[in-house]
């Protein structure tokens, strides 16, 4: 019996091998494709799940500083007060604000209402606004701002009433001050009606800023006569006739004083002029006081 052997690597075993071979490198194309999608996948599951987490850390830190000023409110509120500062007051009120606070200290803060504190404060006759807050946690400040006098007015029985600048009758002072503002009376010893106090005081405001500083520190008095309706201001060196009070002489007559004063005063000698009428436009009328006589004793003049 022939046998003939057969090469080693017949065609049919080649073609099979040729086809194992292209399904493995399918398999593994496949394969290498889903890993890719998977990847794909994961990364996008990544990216969508980052803001994810970021919203949550933002939301948890959140409610962590709520609850922490949740927490230093109801601290706060327990607190006491310790102290009132009181900040702006003088002689003219500063008793009277320490008597409408001193009653705040060691209450607790959340008993007490700031608009209600400023409130009674500025009650006080000498006050003219304030402002109450706190400084830390257990400090309570009293900002005020005074009514400061601008002058004195007589009244019945000769007593002295300090007036703002809004020509309100201030009362009696409880603490001795010393304020140098000129006085307000009527001639003849009457008492100015609340409203003449008033048209005095704003020509005594106008007076303040129309005058020469020196001119005004030397005003003295303000006098008013009913009769004839006038206004006569004194100073260290004369008297000055203005004219009829809330007139617009009167403030025109304040221009012309500021003007004779520092212009002609130097050349005018006004130590020997006792009156300086200015109730004439264009003209200034001017009253000498009559010289002291001189005498002599013993040959040697005086």
């Amino acid at each position: 019996m022939d046998m003939s052997i057969l090469p080693f690597g017949d065609r049919s075993d080649q073609v099979a091998n040729r086809g194992l071979s292209t399904d493995v490198n399918n398999w593994l194309k496949l394969f290498t494709d889903m890993r890719i999608v998977v990847a794909k996948r994961a990364r996008q599951l990544d990216v969508r799940a980052k803001p994810e987490r970021r919203t949550s850390g933002l939301m948890i830190c959140l409610l962590g500083l709520l609850f922490l000023s949740f927490m230093a409110t109801q601290w706060k509120d327990r607190q006491r007060i310790a102290d009132v500062n009181i900040m702006g007051a003088t002689g003219l009120s500063r008793l009277s604000v320490q008597r409408a606070v001193d009653s705040l200290r060691y209450r607790r803060a959340k008993s007490i209402t700031l608009a209600s504190i400023r409130q009674s404060v500025e009650q006080i006759p000498y006050v003219r606004k304030a402002s109450v807050y706190f400084s830390g946690v257990r400090d309570l400040c009293v900002d005020v701002v005074e009514r400061l006098p601008v002058a004195h007015v007589l009244q019945s029985g000769g007593v002295l009433r300090y007036v703002d600048d809004q020509g309100t009758v201030l009362p009696v002072v409880q603490e001795r001050t010393a304020h140098n503002v000129p006085m307000l009376h009527g001639t003849r010893g009457y008492v100015l009606s609340e409203s003449e106090v008033r048209s005095l005081t704003s020509l005594l405001n106008h007076a303040a800023r129309a005058l020469d500083p020196r001119l005004y520190q030397s005003i003295s008095e303000l006098t008013y006569d009913r009769r004839s309706r006038t206004v006569d201001v004194i100073t260290d060196d004369a008297t000055w006739h203005l004219g009829g009070i809330g007139s617009d002489r009167a403030t025109e007559a304040l221009a012309d004083m500021n003007v004779f004063w520092k212009d002609a005063s130097a050349s005018l000698r006004l130590a020997h002029v006792r009156e300086v009428d200015l109730r004439w436009r264009n003209q200034i009328v001017l009253r000498y006081r009559a010289e002291r006589p001189q005498t002599s004793s013993g040959g040697a003049r005086v």
